[in-house]
């Protein structure tokens, strides 16, 4: 049964829907003053990201691994968000694993379409790495989209930074036909954040670019050679396909796949860690995830820490 706080949290989106900013430029102000509310979380201490777009995050949690890093990428339909809003969940999961968490701002279209908000991502991740060898790269919504785009650019580099990916209600699709069928449609009535949406963010991101290239619509990309997959998703979204035809294609394409759909959860909840008790526990069983990556507990392809790698050791065990 949901949590009574999501009832709350339903009731603040509805208001917001209705005192809605009139344009681009409020709306992202709107954004900037909301994430200005953030209290800092005990253990975690937030401040600029040097070297990174400005409005960039470093989250680091007392007594932090030097081995591993998260990089996380905000949403906000490639045209608005802030890496401010996730801060919450960002320090969720810097005390539920003791990374670091690198949060990036990014260039936003229409004043700067496709590929710029990714390349400035791909700086990010090379700030990220220089932090720790062993990098897990994370985002929601849009910034799944970018994220899924980065470990794909990384994986064709053989980059062997990436570790994991982790990616909340993905836009995985941006051909115009995704906006005409399926789960977009038929979750209308129940998205609270995206029902209203009519599939402009990805004309203004792509701005002519084709729909179909692999890294704005990572579903028709060939996804051998990802790192293990954590990937949430709610059963309300119009996003949900999504999300249920990338973890398919990934299983497929011989990819670690974990895959979590939450009921009647909004859109990318899990940013309300902290406030809302299903998105708390969304942060701390991603965290459980990327913890037993970093220990070697999951099977990608490759031998299992702790245990014997040839049928000589398992003799002499």
């Amino acid at each position: 049964m949901p949590s009574k706080t999501l009832a709350l949290l339903e009731s603040i989106i509805k208001a917001g829907h209705s005192n809605a900013p009139a344009d681009r430029d409020a709306e992202r102000r709107a954004q900037a003053e909301q994430a200005a509310m953030y209290q800092p979380f005990p253990g975690v201490r937030d401040e600029p990201a040097p070297t990174l777009c400005d409005g960039s995050y470093l989250m680091t949690p007392d007594g932090p691994r030097d081995d591993l890093v998260i990089l996380y990428i905000h949403g906000g339909g490639f045209t608005s968000g802030t890496a401010g809003l996730a801060r919450a969940v960002a320090a969720h999961l810097a005390s539920g694993t003791r990374a670091r968490v690198v949060l990036p701002e990014y260039r936003l279209a229409p004043e700067h379409p496709y590929p710029a908000g990714l390349d400035d991502c791909e700086e990010a991740l090379a700030y990220a790495a220089s932090l720790a060898p062993r990098v897990v790269v994370a985002g929601e919504s849009a910034g799944a989209n970018l994220a899924t785009a980065l470990l794909l650019r990384r994986a064709a580099a053989h980059d062997p930074a990436p570790i994991a990916g982790v990616l909340y209600g993905g836009v995985f699709d941006q051909r115009e036909e995704r906006y005409s069928a399926g789960s977009w449609t038929e979750r209308a009535d129940t998205d609270l954040f995206l029902g209203a949406s009519d599939g402009s963010m990805s004309r203004l991101y792509l701005n002519g670019h084709p729909a179909d290239d692999p890294l704005v619509s990572p579903l028709l990309a060939d996804l051998t050679g990802l790192p293990p997959l954590f990937i949430q998703a709610s059963s309300a979204e119009r996003l949900l396909d999504d999300s249920l035809e990338l973890a398919a294609r990934a299983a497929r394409a011989g990819v670690h796949v974990e895959m979590e759909i939450w009921p009647q959860m909004p859109h990318t909840w899990q940013i309300t860690a902290g406030f809302l008790p299903e998105a708390t526990e969304a942060a701390a069983r991603t965290a459980a995830f990327i913890n037993r990556v970093a220990d070697g507990r999951i099977v990608d392809g490759t031998a299992l820490l702790g245990g014997p790698a040839t049928l000589e050791e398992i003799a002499q065990a």
